[in-house]
């Protein structure tokens, strides 16, 4: 690649600088909530945002960062694109950078709206006050892997556009719709008449291997310690349950739902 990364490229060196405090806002959890942006950091998701179509504001980039291959790569995508890339000084990517060794990349991006269904076939997950960024994430990344088509959020959960939550998504969270910030109950209205709702749960009557999924199910899971409240689950059209071995009680909520939508999945493959 031919394309010189220190041509036409503006410095930026100090955090006073309007466009590194709009960044540094973002990290900012109760800023972050009601912000049209959040950070995207490093060189996957940077470019998996590009791929996603997504509409990125602007990058910041170290001299390192952008001599890079990747962040050459980045430079052309933002080039086509029509967004400006600054150079800033690694103090300034660390003062922005939620991890401990930044790459030298971060983009301030616009965030996915969120939207209801506008069909009710397929695989729906509901994700009840599920508050750990990692699970998060990686309730997201699981949904894409296995078709989900939409995720539910309660009122409680874990904002998706928390820098952790974007990172442990891997550019998922760009792809799987999701609408938040509504009760379960409202969710749970949505569904009535249209898919069939299911709890997974301890507490459940039936094992994950013996549940026959529609091509129309919404499976609920809830946070570890809380779990899901009982009226959600007395409501759901099926309990089901995860057997395991020995003296486990329970299993992380992220694995557990990555279990239950691969089971699914393979349920729904099987019946076309």
């Amino acid at each position: 690649m031919t394309f010189d990364s220190t041509s036409k490229i503006s410095q930026v060196q100090s955090v006073q600088n309007s466009m590194v405090k709009h960044a540094y806002s973002l990290r900012v959890p109760k800023k972050l909530k009601i912000a049209e942006d959040f950070l995207c950091e490093g060189f996957h998701l940077v470019q998996e945002a590009f791929k996603s179509d997504l509409k990125l504001r602007f990058i910041f980039g170290t001299k390192d960062g952008l001599r890079h291959p990747d962040g050459l790569e980045i430079q052309e995508l933002a080039k086509r694109k029509k967004v400006r890339c600054f150079e800033v000084t690694p103090q300034i990517i660390s003062y922005l950078s939620d991890t401990i060794s930044p790459q030298g990349m971060i983009a301030v991006v616009k965030k996915i709206e969120a939207s209801w269904p506008s069909q009710s076939e397929g695989l729906f997950l509901g994700v009840h006050q599920v508050q750990d960024a990692g699970n998060m994430g990686t309730l997201f990344r699981s949904a894409e892997a296995f078709g989900v088509k939409h995720i539910f959020l309660t009122e409680g959960c874990c904002d998706p556009f928390n820098p952790k939550v974007v990172r442990a998504a891997m550019g998922s969270l760009f792809r799987v719709p999701y609408i938040m910030g509504k009760t379960w109950v409202e969710y749970m209205d949505w569904a009535k008449d249209k898919v069939t709702t299911y709890a997974l749960t301890q507490l459940g009557s039936k094992p994950l291997v013996e549940v026959h999924f529609s091509n129309q199910g919404l499976i609920w899971v809830g946070a570890e310690g809380g779990g899901l409240p009982a009226e959600l689950v007395d409501s759901c059209s099926g309990r089901i349950l995860i057997p395991m071995a020995g003296k486990v009680e329970s299993l992380n909520v992220s694995v557990a739902a990555s279990i239950a939508l691969f089971q699914a999945s393979l349920e729904n493959k099987r019946s076309h």
